[in-house]
């Protein structure tokens, strides 16, 4: 297992199930949550090396969890990416200012995922 987990603030268990299989499928230990408190306090325990954000089920918490990462000194430097349906264009620009590195339609999140993986916890260059 990788060194630096990958964490998920996620209110589907579908996404939730396939982000924590395919980072396993990896070697890579994922863990996924639905309360930002316990994705902060875990991430305090453990840092990881990326946090998947689930923009649209989980709205109020992924901002939450993004000012908090923000103000965390330990934490302000670890991406945040997300994902939401395609027509959800100005929560996904409200997503980017709050400090969300990227935020993908999940339809091409759910077909880049082991690709988004690759490039955060091995530091490879993305295919998007």
């Amino acid at each position: 297992m990788a060194s630096k987990p990958v964490y998920a603030l996620v209110g589907d268990l579908f996404f939730a199930s396939k982000i924590v299989k395919t980072a396993e499928g990896m070697g890579v230990e994922a863990r996924a949550f639905d309360s930002a408190d316990r994705l902060l306090q875990a991430s305090k325990e453990k840092e990881p090396s990326v946090v998947i954000l689930d923009c649209e089920k989980l709205e109020k918490e992924a901002f939450r969890l993004l000012q908090a990462f923000s103000l965390e000194q330990g934490l302000s430097g670890v991406p945040r990416i997300g994902y939401l349906s395609h027509v959800a264009q100005e929560l996904k620009r409200e997503m980017r200012e709050a400090g969300c590195e990227q935020v993908y339609a999940k339809s091409e999140f759910a077909r880049e995922l082991e690709n988004l993986l690759v490039r955060y916890t091995r530091g490879f260059p993305s295919r998007i």
